[in-house]
């Protein structure tokens, strides 16, 4: 005995004294179970620490310590599990680093025996109930050592002697127990790693052959998803492992004596030179394909470790069984398909085409499950199972690639994959549509404004139409990935020509899987295209993807062709139609442009939908063709092509077209065009008010039209704007009269008489510093001639541009519609006429006969009972007076005293509107009541400012006005310039009223008093 093992002994010997003594007085009752557990423990640590030292622990110091362990596995019913757990841990180091593979062969069945009673079952009782979960994990790994130690020799793994056969099954059937029933997963886990210890060391086929039904039965069960709990994906994916082995081993190709010709009939029964029968091999086989379809659900597992496991069983079984289990070849190629479209792993295609390269019959085996695929996708995506969908999509798509990667000919699933996957993408619309409906609602114009100028890359993006929930995008995805796929395939034009064909022949929702499935095969290859004419120099020419384009355009420009308020309930098709338009424009570039006569009014007409979507898609057609076209943006392509596009509006207005499409293309069209387009549409002012004259009874009708002339007067206030701040000339309006007093007069006659008298003597001589000589202009005399102080004639007004007469002639056809019964309309006219004035103002010419028409009809709305029209009427008349000044003062004059009365009124009102809503702090918030009570004094500052008052007037204003001067400056300044004496009086009134004192005479001032005033 060398030295290392002499150390080992004397470290052994106390534990295992000590341990010896422990276990015979508690047997005697000398001691308590806390001795022997720390005796355990001692020598727990001691062997492990010895195990650490190399081979310092031999068979015979293993028997010298298996002697004490004795007394504790004999007496194990009687000790606590904690004792016979420890003395387990004890016997796995003694297997494992003592006896290794000397353990003999008795000692090694008395240890089996042993480990499988304390793992949970008995020769009698092979069931025990209320087993301890770490007693039977601790016991499970001793086996897993012995087994692994001894490579199965305890029981002859060569040739097992029949008198072990009851003890080999024994233990695989306390194992599978532990598989089937153990209470944790540590248990099943342990008891899996022992099978596999075992499968993997007995050698024995016919040993093997007689566990190899309970095996695969009870593995079955735990790898079935009907078997109750969910199991854990290690114990999962180790009982694949161990299928895997066990079937390999048992009934392969090399140890099954199958007839290769199967056609001869009914096979007999012979027996082979390994004792095996064509007929067990049948029969073993049928059960095994039984069992394999029960665990094939494994392949949509979301662990991939399991997946993994399975694919390795399913490669096993091709590569070694292929003959003996050749009824289960057919569902094994086609989980390897699915397992290979679910894989992470990127060289899992090659090596699955690698597996079917060797057999070309595996290719038909994959065409026939690609066809049964096919066929069953629409029903899959009639279902709200969306994994379900993806999973099917992949599968097709693996199984396609795989086929093209052999050449193999799939002409014969050209018709059916047509119809099918058009009917498939149908399916999923409607499913789509039932789970999630679209709210329809349209968008503001100026969200489209902001959509249309966007250049950002997102405004040339269309939005998704048919799956556009977060749900569906997957589904989405994998449908545009397929059709990608059969676009690069051989069948590719065939297969575009017939869903392109059936176009016009469908509807409804195999209409609209046609044309989407059209564009995302035409979309991927012209991207391709793009790519190819990137880098060749082709001859020009169609192709044959230029011509199945062609008809999917002229189909989609038929269906723009209908109104979208004629085909509302179809948004979803014209979606996909523009989406139609902007390829080909993409495709055409500047050729397009021709093509804009017949497709520019359809996408501006879609901006005119109730559907937001539809709406945003009209935007992104819009903004894709003007950058394919060459056109710096959406605007420049419409002032380009503006004269068609007036004219099929006209021609809409002019038949008396009501449906809202045409005035919001108007709308659109100007607010993108700004002034540039007002030119244009000055028939179409005629033919709006027209319109107007005859559906004045329809007021949703006559307010957007009156948006129309909104929208044209707002572009031509922002141009007049721009042009006021870019020009140094100011433009000059009426100022307001003012009669002259003593001093004016004074001052005048005063000037006069200076000029005179003064005499016509020469200028004073130059300074001295000028060199200049005298000229006879230096004497001339100061006065000027008749003729010189006429002075040149004024130059004549130039004439009014084609902007302004347009404007014009809303401005005079407008005041008709204030009679309008709808206050929101009245008050949308009054807006209009406060917009449009600044403007007109500019001519004063034509300006002053259109304030005069206007002041009646403003001031007959300052009295309408609604607030919002009496402010608008308010705003209308100010800006009105502004423009016009003192032109209107006898009209003005005449209607005085109603103005002041109406400031009574919306005063008092305001009042009490402050007193309902007033807060606890006595501060209530600044409703409608008010903004109009402002309205009104802003028009009584611009009256007085302006236009001007007579005394009358005056003195109502400084009555009803004079109050407000302590409070807002404004009111204080127009008074102060009105007559600062009397502005005085009222602020003096107010303060002597407010408790102030009387005025007091100044020191040092003499014959100055200041008599009471009766204020």
């Amino acid at each position: 005995m060398d030295e290392a093992r002499v150390k080992a002994f004397r470290a052994l010997k106390p534990p295992c004294v000590g341990l010896g003594q422990a276990a015979l007085r508690y047997k005697g009752k000398k001691a308590t179970i806390k001795d022997v557990i720390i005796s355990l423990e001692s020598l727990h640590e001691t062997l492990k620490f010895i195990s650490g030292q190399g081979n310092a622990l031999d068979s015979k110091l293993a028997d010298y310590v298996f002697f004490p362990l004795s007394h504790i596995f004999r007496d194990s019913k009687d000790l606590p599990v904690r004792a016979v757990e420890i003395a387990l841990k004890c016997l796995q180091i003694l297997i494992f680093q003592g006896w290794r593979s000397q353990l003999s062969s008795e000692l090694g069945k008395q240890l089996l025996i042993l480990l499988c009673f304390l793992a949970g079952g008995s020769a009698m009782d092979t069931k025990v109930k209320d087993v301890n979960e770490e007693l039977s994990t601790t016991a499970f790994e001793c086996l897993n050592s012995l087994f692994q130690a001894s490579n199965a020799a305890v029981l002859g793994a060569n040739s097992v002697d029949p008198k072990d056969i009851p003890i080999l099954g024994h233990t695989v059937t306390v194992m599978l127990d532990g598989v089937t029933d153990g209470p944790s997963v540590s248990v099943r886990l342990s008891a899996l790693n022992a099978l596999g210890s075992l499968v993997n060391g007995v050698k024995d086929e016919e040993a093997l052959k007689g566990i190899f039904p309970g095996i695969v039965s009870s593995l079955t069960k735990v790898l079935s998803y009907k078997s109750g709990s969910k199991r854990s994906y290690k114990v999962l994916t180790t009982s694949l492992e161990i299928l895997t082995t066990i079937i390999c081993k048992v009934i392969d190709d090399g140890r099954v004596g199958i007839a290769s010709r199967v056609e001869q009939g009914p096979v007999m029964a012979t027996k082979t030179d390994k004792g095996e029968t064509e007929s067990w091999a049948t029969a073993t086989s049928a059960q095994v394909r039984m069992a394999l379809a029960t665990i094939m659900p494994l392949r949509y597992h979301d662990k991939s470790e399991v997946r993994e496991a399975l694919m390795q069983l399913c490669n096993a079984i091709l590569q070694e069984c292929r003959k003996s289990l050749s009824q289960s070849i057919p569902m094994l190629t086609e989980t390897l398909v699915v397992l290979c479209s679910h894989s992470r792993d990127v060289a899992a295609p090659i090596n699955l085409g690698s597996v079917f390269s060797a057999d070309s019959s595996l290719c038909d085996l994959i065409k026939s499950s690609l066809h049964d695929w096919i066929v069953a996708l629409p029903r899959v995506m009639q279902s709200s199972d969306d994994t379900k969908k993806q999973r099917t999509i992949e599968q097709i798509h693996t199984a396609f690639k795989l086929l093209e990667t052999h050449d193999t000919s799939l002409d014969v699933l050209n018709d059916s994959m047509a119809v099918s996957l058009r009917a498939s993408v149908s399916a999923a619309i409607q499913a789509s549509s039932r789970a999630h409906p679209i709210s329809e609602s349209s968008l503001e114009v100026s969200q489209l404004i902001h959509s249309a100028n966007n250049a950002e890359k997102a405004a040339i993006v269309f939005q998704p139409v048919l799956f556009n929930e977060s749900s569906n995008r997957s589904t989405m995805v994998g449908l545009q990935k397929l059709a990608a796929q059969i676009q690069d395939s051989p069948m590719s034009n065939e297969f575009q020509q017939n869903i392109a064909n059936t176009l016009r022949i469908t509807s409804d929702q195999e209409q609209l899987a046609g044309l989407w499935l059209s564009l995302q095969l035409l979309s991927h290859a012209s991207a391709e295209s793009a790519m190819v004419k990137q880098y060749l120099n082709l001859p020009p020419g169609q192709s044959a993807q230029d011509l199945l384009l062609d008809d999917v355009y002229s189909f989609s420009l038929d269906v723009l062709s209908k109104s979208t308020f004629e085909d509302e309930n179809r948004w979803k098709l014209q979606a996909l139609a523009l989406e139609a338009v902007a390829l080909q424009a993409r495709g055409q570039k500047q050729d397009f442009r021709p093509e804009l006569v017949d497709a520019l009014y359809p996408i501006l007409e879609r901006l005119g939908s109730n559907n937001a979507a539809l709406q945003q898609h009209a935007i992104t057609c819009l903004n894709i063709v003007s950058t394919a076209c060459d056109y710096p943006n959406s605007a420049s392509l419409i002032i380009d092509n503006v004269d068609y596009l007036v004219n099929a509006v006209a021609l809409k207005l002019n038949t008396f077209d009501i449906s809202p499409q045409a005035p919001q293309v108007l709308v659109m069209m100007v607010r993108l065009c700004g002034s540039a387009l007002i030119p244009y549409l000055d028939d179409l002012i005629e033919s709006i008010f027209s319109i107007l004259a005859c559906y004045h009874g329809y007021p949703k009708l006559v307010d957007l039209l009156f948006s129309v002339l909104n929208a044209i007067v707002e572009e031509a206030a922002k141009s007049f704007a721009r042009a006021i701040q870019s020009s140094t000339n100011t433009t000059s309006r009426p100022k307001v009269y003012k009669p002259s007093t003593i001093a004016d007069l004074a001052s005048i006659l005063h000037s006069g008489l200076e000029r005179t008298n003064r005499p016509l003597s020469p200028p004073p001589s130059p300074p001295s510093s000028s060199k200049r000589p005298l000229s006879q202009k230096d004497f001339e005399p100061l006065g000027k001639s008749e003729d010189q102080l006429e002075g040149p004639a004024d130059p004549p007004a130039p004439a009014p541009s084609k902007t302004h007469t347009l404007l014009i002639s809303i401005t005079n056809l407008t005041p008709s519609h204030l009679t309008s019964p709808s206050p929101p309309l009245r008050t949308h006219i009054l807006n209009l006429l406060t917009t449009v004035l600044p403007v007109l103002s500019s001519n004063t010419d034509t300006f002053l006969p259109i304030a005069a028409q206007l002041f009646s009809s403003i001031t007959a709305r300052l009295y309408d009972h609604e607030a919002y029209t009496i402010l608008a009427a308010a705003n209308a008349l100010a800006t009105l007076c502004e423009c016009a000044g003192d032109f209107l003062f006898t009209r003005v004059e005449g209607e005085g005293d109603r103005l002041l009365g109406l400031y009574k009124k919306v005063e008092g009102d305001m009042r009490e509107e402050i007193r309902i809503h007033s807060r606890g702090n006595g501060i209530a918030p600044r409703g409608m009541k008010w903004r109009v009570w402002d309205g009104v004094i802003r028009l009584l500052l611009v009256v007085v400012r302006d236009v001007g008052v007579n005394e009358d007037m005056e003195d109502g204003v400084f009555e009803t006005l004079g109050g407000l001067t302590g409070e807002r400056k404004d009111v204080r300044s127009v008074l102060e310039d009105l007559n600062a004496d009397a502005l005085w009086l009222v602020e003096e009134k107010a303060r002597r009223k407010n408790g102030g004192e009387q005025l007091v005479k100044p020191e040092g001032i003499e014959g100055w008093d200041i008599p009471d005033l009766d204020l």
